[in-house]
């Protein structure tokens, strides 16, 4: 099992989440694989060692949804949290971080459609600008264009995007990742274009993008297996 998991990793960062999917598919059918852990903090000794490490949690923020609720730590605990920017020239694909067409089709109509399964999953969107700097006022487009969405799992907020992507990534804070606009990605970083997959206990688990079809399909694929780690989990406390 120590050997499968290190071969995972591998794949995770040469070839992306989608080969852990792929991996599990086709090798690790008697296995259940859990997703790593992002963000771990190392603390080194008198000598540069590193003598202990911590994935990165959440740590205290406050975002305040468009009815006025306020949503902060407490709040979110015990739910699994899909997170994204969102800006207010969305839905026009060359102006927003998220795709709110394919991301609907793709994931959240998933959510609704099976709300007994996944009644501890919330999406979250920040207001923010191409860029990623947070906005106070939500345009009347966007108004119109999230109208229809189940605002019971789908929250609209304003508040600070630090908290949610101050983590390491690949040698740096993943907030300071550039984006791609190569890859059809808007402003100056990469997290206004992401997805972030927070579980229930408030760690980062995953990162994909938020604009391709295979990113979100990936992106689901994730949000399945903490779910399944969430099951197997609940039946070994049961056991007891």
């Amino acid at each position: 099992m120590a050997k499968t998991k290190r071969l995972l990793l591998i794949l995770l960062v040469l070839l992306g989440p989608g080969s852990i999917i792929y991996f599990i598919a086709k090798n690790v059918k008697n296995h259940f694989i859990e997703l790593p852990y992002l963000g771990y903090e190392y603390t080194l000794d008198g000598n540069g060692n590193k003598i202990d490490s911590s994935a990165y949690q959440i740590p205290a923020f406050q975002l305040t949804r468009m009815d006025g609720q306020i949503i902060d730590n407490s709040t979110i605990a015990g739910n699994f949290i899909v997170l994204s920017t969102i800006q207010n020239n969305c839905p026009k694909i060359d102006e927003c971080g998220l795709s709110p067409y394919l991301f609907n089709e793709i994931f959240f109509h998933k959510l609704v459609k099976n709300r007994d399964n996944y009644n501890n999953v919330k999406v979250i969107s920040i207001l923010t600008d191409q860029d990623g700097q947070p906005l106070d006022s939500i345009s009347d487009e966007l108004k119109d264009e999230m109208i229809d969405y189940d605002k019971s799992l789908w929250w609209f907020t304003t508040g600070e995007t630090l908290p949610f992507y101050n983590f390491n990534f690949y040698g740096k804070k993943f907030k300071d990742h550039p984006a791609d606009p190569a890859s059809g990605e808007i402003g100056k970083f990469a997290f206004t274009n992401s997805l972030i997959l927070i579980d229930d206990k408030g760690f980062v688990r995953a990162v994909t993008g938020a604009k391709s079809d295979s990113d979100i399909r990936n992106f689901f694929d994730m949000l399945k297996l903490l779910k399944k780690e969430e099951f197997d989990r609940n039946r070994e406390q049961n056991k007891k």
